[in-house]
């Protein structure tokens, strides 16, 4: 008895020691390898209800991407990819928009790629298409374009060492053009080291995300000058391989409230409230 006794304390050691080790202090970068392919798969869900022109709707839609990531150059801190896209499937119930639960296949863009380029720590320096997308009712209702899907790949990394006490923010501001407007979103995210889980066969750091985001859009469509403005809570978690170098997986939750104001030969004002989760992991 007094032997398992030991042997039991022994290995409650080794495990804190384990643990203190996973979360010793050091800094994480991700370590794609030259030739390397990296496959992902992100799937989002998303509740919407509002008022518009008077009139209340409502709508649920998805979209499930897979897509691979191949490591076309990697020198000095700086990686050159390549994310093909393997599947693409939209899913959309929104009645008056004449959508019927339809689940659609976007086959044009299947096979297509794009670059990325981004550093060690998970900061993209750039986004661009390879080859051309034709343009789509799905794509032009959303106002976004692949290169937006994927302006923030990889949750960023801080320069400082990380470990069990870390945290960090993300608070610079992030402007797109979207549909002819000029959209401009002030973040104040917030990072933490929240310990240490297996997931997917790795040793992952957890990294909890929590913060607000405001967003604010002008610009003009259909001849109609175009004003919005909204708030999105963030919540979530990342889960990266630090021995690996890896991005493994993240889930987050974004709770958005938007206004937008319409002037000029329609006016009138919507608002919308959207519940959006979406998951990225790693395909083995």
């Amino acid at each position: 008895m007094r032997n398992r006794c030991i042997q039991m304390c022994i290995l409650i050691l080794l495990g804190i020691l384990l643990y203190q080790n996973i979360l010793a202090g050091q800094k994480v970068r991700y370590q794609f390898e030259k030739g390397n392919i990296y496959r992902y798969s992100t799937t989002v869900e998303s509740n919407t209800t509002g008022q518009m022109m008077g009139q209340e709707f409502s709508m649920t839609s998805g979209a499930a991407i897979d897509y691979s990531v191949s490591v076309t150059d990697a020198k000095e801190g700086v990686y050159t990819l390549t994310l093909t896209f393997e599947k693409f499937h939209v899913r959309v119930n929104m009645p008056m928009m004449g959508f019927h639960d339809s689940t659609m296949a976007m086959e044009e863009y299947v096979g297509k790629r794009m670059k990325v380029v981004m550093t060690d720590r998970g900061k993209t320096l750039s986004t661009a298409l390879i080859d051309t997308i034709a343009p789509s009712r799905i794509q032009a209702m959303a106002g976004l374009t692949p290169a937006d899907l994927f302006k923030q790949f990889l949750i960023e990394l801080p320069e400082k060492e990380m470990d069990k006490n870390s945290s960090w923010k993300k608070d610079l501001p992030d402007t797109t053009q979207r549909g002819g407007m000029k959209i401009v979103t002030r973040n104040n995210i917030e990072f933490n080291v929240a310990g240490s889980e297996e997931k997917l066969g790795f040793e992952c750091w957890k990294i909890a995300i929590l913060g607000t985001s405001t967003i604010e859009g002008s610009g003009s469509r259909h001849g109609n000058d175009v004003t919005m403005d909204g708030t999105i809570k963030v919540s979530g978690a990342a889960y990266v391989a630090p021995a690996e170098g890896v991005f493994v997986l993240s889930e987050q939750i974004n709770d958005t409230e938007m206004t937008t104001m319409v002037t000029g030969a329609q006016t009138g004002a919507s608002t919308m409230s959207i519940s959006t989760t979406m998951k990225t992991e790693l395909v083995k």
